[in-house]
């Protein structure tokens, strides 16, 4: 059955607030017990590139936000609510899965054509994709 298409409506909106904030996001973090391992992962088996590696603080550079990993001895595993937007979900689902990476949500639809799925890193922070 074909998804039904997202109604649009018409409505007036308020004005914008003046913002002292810029209008992009500069960093998103998670925090880790493991920056070796951990930079590890995310360069070597997701992909991404590190731009600064430390042992307190590393960065990724991605499209747009910078995505760091901040030290912590008390760094608990948590749902993070990133989620990297993806061409096709199914096929970079079971490229994470051909690199060992932990699916913690197979990938299903959750509105209209969008699909999502959930993958954990090593120290068990879930990170999600989303796409098409």
């Amino acid at each position: 059955m074909p998804a039904k298409a997202a109604k649009k409506t018409a409505r007036k909106s308020a004005p914008a607030a003046e913002s002292f904030l810029p209008r992009r996001i500069g960093h998103v973090m998670v925090f880790v017990k493991n920056m070796k391992k951990a930079v590890a992962f995310y360069r070597d088996t997701i992909g991404l590139p590190c731009s600064y590696e430390s042992d307190c603080w590393s960065e990724f550079k991605t499209e747009g936000a910078t995505f760091a990993l901040h030290h912590s001895d008390d760094a608990k595993p948590r749902d993070t609510g990133i989620s990297f937007n993806v061409g096709n979900v199914d096929d970079t689902v079971n490229a994470l899965v051909s690199r060992g990476v932990k699916i913690v949500r197979q990938a299903e639809a959750v509105c209209d054509d969008i699909r999502c799925a959930s993958f954990a890193d090593p120290e068990g922070n879930v990170l999600g994709i989303s796409g098409r």
